[in-house]
């Protein structure tokens, strides 16, 4: 339990720290619901049919499709995908594990996100 708390808020900070990074302006952490709305320019919202198949528990395919549909050369889509993985960090451990799926996993993926955002992937070694 304190491990899986311990990630959870890693993944919370490593979300603030590439908001940060990017030049987001932040007085107190987005919550999921924030980020899900963000708006960066012409920027899409968080895509509907990604939520849907993160609360259907199809994580690994709504996953899947983040990074095929994601354009990482336009810094503006970055929330989105910060949005992706707050939003799934709000998932409880026991949810996460009947999808196949865990909160190393969620950092994993918004590490891997960042770094294809062209964010330096040593900031990262310092979080874990």
């Amino acid at each position: 339990m304190i491990t899986e708390d311990y990630i959870l808020r890693m993944i919370q900070d490593m979300v603030r720290m590439v908001l940060r990074l990017t030049g987001q302006k932040m007085e107190t952490p987005y919550t999921p619901e924030q980020l899900l709305s963000l708006r960066a320019g012409d920027m899409p919202l968080f895509p509907q049919r990604l939520q849907v198949l993160l609360d259907q528990g199809e994580i690994n395919e709504a996953e899947n499709r983040l990074f095929e549909e994601i354009d990482f050369s336009d810094l503006r889509q970055l929330p989105m995908a910060l949005a992706f993985y707050q939003y799934l960090n709000t998932f409880s451990d026991p949810r996460l594990e009947a999808s196949g799926f865990s909160r190393e996993e969620i950092r994993e993926g918004l590490r891997d996100c960042a770094v294809k955002f062209g964010i330096d992937e040593k900031l990262f070694q310092i979080s874990g």
